[in-house]
Formats: structure tokens, sequence, C-alpha cells
């Protein structure tokens, strides 16, 4: 991904209603050292530069679906999922790849994870807690946000927000 391209989206987001500038809130870049030390990974540029743009807010791009996506929740998912992979095998949670990390989980149940072993981007994988299986969702991390900003889009011409103002979150 190029940052042009995550220009593009954030202009697209910005003009649709979903995330103005003002309503961003990017990770420091301690915050990010501490994410990849944790997890002993260098994480691809295009999630980085996700996470230093709007980490912690990102408007109304996650809020219309229990997204748990914000840096706080991508701190501890990876280690929650292994921990409860462990303590119960029968679960379906499959076992993650050394470099993977949990970037989002949808009602404790499903998860989309990115891997941290190419340094421009990753593909995004979906797998949730009955079948153990990990698919590919996403060709690219840029993809998933353009996915994303098409829910919110919808969501916002859907009167969604008129029922739920400050959307639905973890």
């Amino acid at each position: 991904m190029t940052q042009q391209s995550f220009d593009d989206l954030l202009h697209r987001l910005a003009h649709a209603g979903i995330a103005p500038p003002a309503s961003l809130v990017g990770c420091t870049e301690a915050e990010i050292a501490s994410l990849e030390a944790k997890y002993n990974v260098t994480l691809p540029a295009t999630y980085r530069t996700y996470l230093t743009m709007m980490g912690h807010d990102s408007g109304r791009l996650l809020t219309h679906d229990h997204y748990a996506a914000t840096y706080s929740h991508v701190l501890d998912m990876t280690t929650q999922c292994r921990e409860d992979r462990d303590e119960f095998p029968d679960c379906g949670l499959p076992t993650l790849p050394p470099d993977a990390l949990v970037i989002v989980g949808r009602l404790g149940e499903q998860f989309m994870m990115i891997r941290c072993s190419a340094s421009d981007d990753s593909p995004v994988w979906y797998f949730n807690e009955y079948d153990g299986e990990i698919k590919q969702s996403f060709g690219s991390v840029l993809d998933w946000l353009d996915s994303l900003a098409d829910e919110a889009e919808n969501a916002i011409a859907n009167g969604y927000y008129k029922q739920f103002p400050n959307g639905t979150r973890p």
C-alpha cells in the first residue's frame, strides 16, 4: 500500500462523514513499539499507518458492528486467543502462527488477524471459535479498511446511527 492510497482512504472517510479528521486519534510511536515488543513482531507498514492515524479512534469506521479493533483491544487479543486455545483445546480456535497479530474481535467469537512477516502489507485473515480454520478474507489491510468504509457508508445511509447515535462498541 502506498501513502497515497492511505491518503485516498482518509479523504473518503472524511467526505462520507465516516471519520472527519478531528475524529481520528492515532497511537504514539511508543505505543506501537510496545505492541511490537509484546509480540516480538515488526508491524507491516500499512497496519502501522492505520495505528498511527486512527488506532485509538476512527470515527464511525468501526462502530457499527460490535468491532473490537482499537489499540487497547489489539494489545491483548492475540494473547487472549492463544491462552484460550491452550486452556480449551476443543474450543475451535486455531493455533495462530508465531507472526500473527489479531487486529479485530467481534462479540468475542470472531476474529481477524494479520501476519507480521512482510514489511509493506499483509492480507487479513478471518477465524472464529467454532471451526478452527483460518481463511484469507482480504488481500491487504487497505482492502479491509475499504470494506469497513463500505459498511460504514451503508450504516449511515440506512439510519443506523439514528437508532445507535454512538454506534455499538465492545
